[in-house]
């Protein structure tokens, strides 16, 4: 691995949380021909740092990612303290499994971070004022003070104009294919939308979802669609619920934001274990299958389809959820929008960041596995760090391409396990575990 000189060409390939930052940590750091590429101007209508709000917290049972959010937040509250809602996060389990929630309570309170705890779903509906009938019944947890939410494409946006305005050049192309040298140990190029090859001394492949397009990964990313849904609440209704926190379920993924003060709407999605969608992928040399989202031609001047519907397990479990923080009647409205949200998972669920073994100037940046976005303004520093060998030996470690391919499992996720976006579709699931119960049709409770 060979870190680039300040003059190299370097080229970005994806416009998001990772993209962007690392473009604009490299920038600052005097690298001065830095050019990014995305299939459209960001924030990118299908990548995953759009959209009205995005989670920000420390609560994590991994130490590391919880100091990292600690830094985070100094930027969320100044440089970007337009784009951020301090309204809390109030966590939420059944009192019988605690595990990722206590060792999350652990970490917050260790770092100092305010924290108030409910032994009961009823202790925290009346610190709340909720009203309607048995909210958060059966549930145990805590709201953690500090937390809040971040309006992640105008955050995004303004993450992108710093980056033009220090001097990267952005082209709106999609990459089909990495150029290598004949010996596939050097990186030449990469292969734009209709064949033009952009030369490069260096590469940063940050296509989040569509990494494993680019880079193939042996398994050590999987790119999950996760359901997100949209309800428009009355002027009435966001005086009443404005005041709310964030709200999670940790055994059956659900999470849902407060009304947005903009538009009243209330967001609400499932942070599970997801939906995998196969393609082919074709290059010059090879073809093989790869879960990826769905293509857009932009270039032709398509645009994400816009539904109101989701599969029915997901649809049951936003709708359960909501009816358990708002009551049945907003958790039986129609969606006024809905999508599927697609993450670049790693096993770990930990960030990937390292040099592509066997290439001396190929870097992924990638595996934002969910929780990603939350690290918008500090990410880029830490890529950087990598690309540049800086970084702590342990850093160095956690964030690295593992040659020992083991799954580890992410207990901040709930819901139904794994399956193919066409059989959700289909209404065809497997068999789910005994935690995944509470997702059932409201209208049967």
């Amino acid at each position: 691995m060979t870190p680039p000189s300040k003059d190299a060409r370097i080229v970005i390939v994806g416009a998001g949380a990772f993209g962007l930052s690392t473009a604009y940590y490299l920038l600052a750091s005097g690298y001065s021909s830095i050019t990014i590429l995305d299939r459209t101007t960001p924030p990118v209508p299908d990548g995953s740092s759009v959209d009205i709000s995005r989670i920000i917290r420390a609560d994590y049972d991994d130490i590391v990612y919880a100091n990292m959010v600690v830094e985070a937040l100094e930027l969320w509250k100044t440089e970007y303290k337009e784009f951020y809602y301090p309204c809390g996060l109030l966590s939420m389990t059944p009192t019988d499994n605690r595990k990722y929630l206590a060792d999350a309570l652990a970490n917050v309170s260790g770092i100092g971070l305010p924290v108030t705890q409910f032994s009961s779903g009823q202790e925290a509906a009346q610190y709340l004022k909720l009203t309607h009938d048995k909210p958060l019944d059966g549930l145990a947890g805590y709201l953690s003070h500090d937390a809040g939410w971040a309006y992640s494409a105008k955050a995004t946006e303004h993450l992108f104009r710093k980056c033009i305005q220090l001097g990267a050049v952005f082209i709106k192309s999609k990459v089909d294919e990495i150029i290598y040298s004949a010996d596939r140990t050097i990186v030449t190029g990469v292969q734009l939308d209709g064949g033009k090859i952009l030369r490069c001394d260096f590469a940063v492949i940050a296509a989040g979802a569509w990494t494993d397009t680019l880079v193939p990964s042996e398994s050590r990313m999987l790119a999950t669609g996760q359901p997100v849904a949209f309800i428009q609440l009355t002027e009435e209704e966001y005086g009443k619920y404005k005041h709310l926190p964030i709200y999670i379920n940790f055994v059956s993924g659900f999470y849902v934001f407060p009304p947005h003060p903009e538009s009243h709407i209330v967001k609400a999605a499932r942070h599970s274990y997801g939906y995998t969608n196969y393609r082919t992928v074709a290059t010059s040399s090879s073809s093989r299958e790869s879960s990826q989202p769905p293509e857009i031609a932009y270039s032709k001047g398509a645009t994400p389809p816009v539904r109101t519907t989701l599969p029915k397990d997901a649809d049951d479990c936003l709708r359960l959820g909501l009816a358990e923080y708002f009551g049945r009647d907003i958790a039986e409205r129609d969606f006024v929008k809905a999508r599927i949200c697609w993450y670049n998972d790693t096993l770990t669920k930990d960030f990937l960041f390292d040099y592509l073994p066997g290439v001396d100037n190929l870097f992924i940046a990638t595996g934002g596995s969910g929780h990603g976005f939350k690290f918008l303004p500090i990410i880029g520093k830490y890529s950087v760090g990598i690309i540049e060998q800086t970084l702590p030996t342990n850093l160095l470690d956690k964030f690295k391409w593992r040659t020992d391919i083991q799954k580890k499992e992410d207990l901040s996720r709930g819901g139904t396990p794994l399956m193919t976006l066409q059989d959700a579709e289909a209404g065809v699931y497997p068999v789910t575990n005994a935690e995944s119960t509470q997702c059932v049709n409201i209208s049967t409770l």
